[in-house]
């Protein structure tokens, strides 16, 4: 008598191969963590080269134009040519900027420095029996001397005076950083 080979019942078939299909299973769940892991880094790094080419931009966005000097969050311009108070706070103007206005002596030291030996004209005016003003409206504060008896301010090597305003000079340009 010749043996048949054993049939397989119905819970013989769903142990058949179970080794295999549990390790078919592993793989495809390590292959699905896998790519997820994948996908999820490229994102990563996209977003992070985008942020890095963003504050880029807005770092050149944020300097001060050709010609002019950075120095604690404004720019400043020292003209090369010279003119009277008034034209000189035009020339200002028309560069979307006003004759400077020094809020500290961090400043005042900073514009002595880098103005070379020429005078130039600040946006500080005086007016008789009254305390001076900045452009910007403020009232001067007396952080520095300032010499003379003129009704507009200028920078000179020693530090501040005044003269008469249609003397001419060079003039010092400011605006905030953007």
């Amino acid at each position: 008598m010749t043996q048949s080979p054993p049939i397989a019942t119905k819970t013989d078939h769903r142990n058949l191969g179970t080794d295999e299909n549990e390790q078919g299973i592993r793989d495809k769940c390590k292959m699905t963590t896998h790519t997820f892991i994948s996908i999820a880094l490229s994102l990563i790094i996209i977003l992070l080269l985008i942020i890095v080419f963003v504050l880029a931009f807005r770092s050149t966005q944020d300097s001060c134009p050709d010609d002019w000097i950075g120095f604690r969050n404004k720019c400043y311009y020292f003209s090369e040519e010279e003119g009277d108070w008034s034209s000189s706070r035009h020339n200002c103007v028309t560069q979307r900027a006003d004759l400077t206005v020094i809020d500290t002596k961090k400043e005042m030291e900073f514009l002595i420095r880098h103005k070379c030996s020429s005078d130039h004209w600040i946006g500080l005016e005086m007016t008789e029996n009254q305390p001076g003003r900045w452009v910007n409206g403020t009232i001067f504060n007396k952080l520095f001397p300032l010499r003379g008896n003129g009704k507009c301010a200028y920078l000179d090597d020693v530090g501040a005076a005044t003269a008469r305003c249609y003397t001419e000079r060079k003039w010092i340009c400011s605006r905030k950083m953007h």
